[in-house]
């Protein structure tokens, strides 16, 4: 369920960064979000946003954050295992180390790799077991560490809530950034209304396409016009505009018919017309390149030379005139 988001406008550095110094992107981004989270909230990133510093603005703002680190910002005062070290260990060994502050512990937990991660609330215990895969085709059962499980249950929301809206997104002809981005937050609210909906109605919960198609029809239900007999006001049928009609290129003169090079090119189904031959009310995807019309070529009926022809032959008619 989305809580907060913001559009983005460009690389955007928040101010007041701890020590004089200006956060960085990724630590920006989880600064202005969580402005709006109440305390004790418990919030999970990945490895592009965690850093120490972060971890202790969200401890000073009573927050507590998790999430995997960069080696980087794992110094070697925290005493824990190198790479060279790692391989003589088991999977599923874990070491932690905690801060003398008691803010930020590290935890390493060696699994196919070493993964390395900070955390204001949790540590190694209480820990847990999970079944991992081996080269030997068969599941193993190893010890996992508290914070690890933690992160793999609270990580994935906004990629959740992104495949959620991609199911039954709402589509727009236009491709207008402006248009696209509504409709996107609209889809992002029904989400969090379905989310809602599922918790309140517990087995009677509908689908969430049921959900939609509801939705679409009350939201239709507002937007009736007209007033209680069923019908509209006189003043508000002449303020509407009447329909454009699509615009019909001219018939070309018999001068550009007999000098031009008339030559067809096709269209797809969508982009079909009615051909303009008299006569002749068939739909086609051919147009004559000089001409600009619709013009159908068929073994019954060649409205394309047809059309020329009887074109060209004015032309020789009005030359004898």
């Amino acid at each position: 369920m989305v809580l907060d988001f913001e559009v983005y406008q460009g690389k955007k550095l928040a101010d007041g960064g701890e020590g004089g110094k200006p956060w960085l992107v990724g630590e920006s981004v989880v600064v202005r979000l969580t402005e709006s989270l109440p305390q004790g909230t418990s919030v999970f990133f990945d490895r592009f946003f965690t850093t120490p510093r972060l971890l202790e603005h969200m401890q000073s703002k009573q927050l507590h954050g998790t999430g995997t680190v960069k080696k980087i910002y794992v110094p070697k005062e925290a005493g824990l295992m190198t790479e060279k070290e790692l391989p003589k260990k088991e999977r599923g060994f874990a070491q932690c180390s905690i801060r003398s502050d008691s803010i930020v512990a590290l935890t390493l937990w060696q699994d196919k790799r070493a993964i390395y991660l900070a955390s204001t609330e949790h540590g190694i215990e209480p820990k847990g077991e999970v079944s991992r895969y081996e080269k030997t085709r068969s599941y193993r059962t190893v010890s996992r560490p508290v914070v690890v499980k933690a992160y793999n249950a609270c990580m994935g929301g906004v990629d959740l809530n992104d495949r959620m809206i991609a199911l039954y997104r709402a589509g727009a002809k236009s491709k207008k950034w402006t248009i696209n981005t509504v409709l996107h937050f609209i889809d992002m609210a029904a989400v969090n209304a379905w989310i809602l909906h599922r918790r309140s109605h517990g087995e009677q919960r509908m689908k969430f396409l049921e959900f939609k198609y509801a939705l679409a029809k009350q939201m239709l239900s507002w937007c009736d016009i007209s007033d209680g007999s069923g019908s509209s006001s006189d003043s508000e049928e002449q303020g509407r505009m009447p329909p454009k009609r699509a615009r019909v290129p001219p018939i070309p003169s018999p001068r550009l018919v007999a000098t031009g090079k008339h030559l067809p090119r096709a269209h797809v189904r969508k982009e079909f017309r009615r051909c303009r031959n008299a006569g002749c009310s068939m739909k086609t995807g051919m147009e004559c390149r000089t001409c600009g019309i619709f013009l159908c070529c068929r073994p019954e009926r060649d409205c394309f030379y047809e059309f020329h022809m009887e074109l060209v032959s004015a032309r020789r008619g009005y030359r004898r005139g």
